[in-house]
């Protein structure tokens, strides 16, 4: 079913030569989602938030993430989707971590946050 989102979304030229940006769009989109609930998993844990107040607002949030998982599904494969959607929270949740929350990762554990970063670069290829 097509909605003013599938609107938008047509409405953008979303290749840059082999690359489609869509997919990494869409992931981004669900992994803020994911950066958002997270973070309030951490504040509560951190004593920060009650845990009445961090729950429901949390679930709320978290609600939004099947709407654009079933849209991104329009453009792309589950397969695919999936892959580009947990690399890019991996990522970005890493990177809050590290940096928001000062926890820390060493050595060859960046590495791997390098490859992930790498491998949506590979999954935004297209041979088509």
């Amino acid at each position: 079913m097509r909605d003013g989102f599938d609107n938008l979304i047509s409405s953008v030229n979303w290749k840059i030569g082999k690359f489609s940006f869509l997919p990494i769009t869409f992931g981004v989109c669900m992994a803020i989602l994911d950066v958002i609930m997270m973070s309030i998993a951490k504040y509560t844990s951190k004593g920060m938030i009650s845990y009445g107040t961090a729950l429901p607002i949390a679930t709320l949030i978290y609600a939004l993430e099947p709407y654009i998982f079933f849209k991104s599904l329009n453009y792309d494969s589950l397969t695919s989707m999936n892959l580009v959607w947990d690399l890019t929270s991996d990522v970005l949740v890493t990177l809050v971590g590290v940096f928001w929350f000062k926890e820390s990762i060493k050595g060859i554990r960046w590495l791997a946050v390098g490859f992930a970063i790498f491998s949506l670069g590979l999954f935004a290829y297209t041979d088509d």
